[in-house]
């Protein structure tokens, strides 16, 4: 029995999942794929809206720079235990 090596044996049979030239061609990546886009402007749009937010409380209130980051850890942490648990 002759030696076959895997792409000779995948490519003689149709539709299997493990070849990976398929998975890399039917997959969009990087940005070409929708979801990357849309993820990277919900982020855009609330680390702008973060920023501009803590410079309005610092400015008008006079708040405490290390209060503030203090409170907005504490509160991500809560929001990420009551998401994950």
């Amino acid at each position: 029995m002759p030696s076959m090596s895997l792409n000779e044996i995948i490519s003689g049979t149709p539709n299997v999942l493990l070849s990976s030239e398929r998975l890399l061609l039917e997959v969009p990546q990087g940005l070409h794929n929708s979801m990357a886009i849309v993820s990277l402007i919900i982020w855009y749009i609330s680390s702008g809206t973060t920023l501009f937010s803590n410079k309005y409380i610092l400015s008008s209130f006079n708040g405490d720079a290390f209060s503030l980051g203090i409170y907005q850890k504490k509160n991500i942490i809560i929001i990420i235990k009551s998401i994950c648990f």
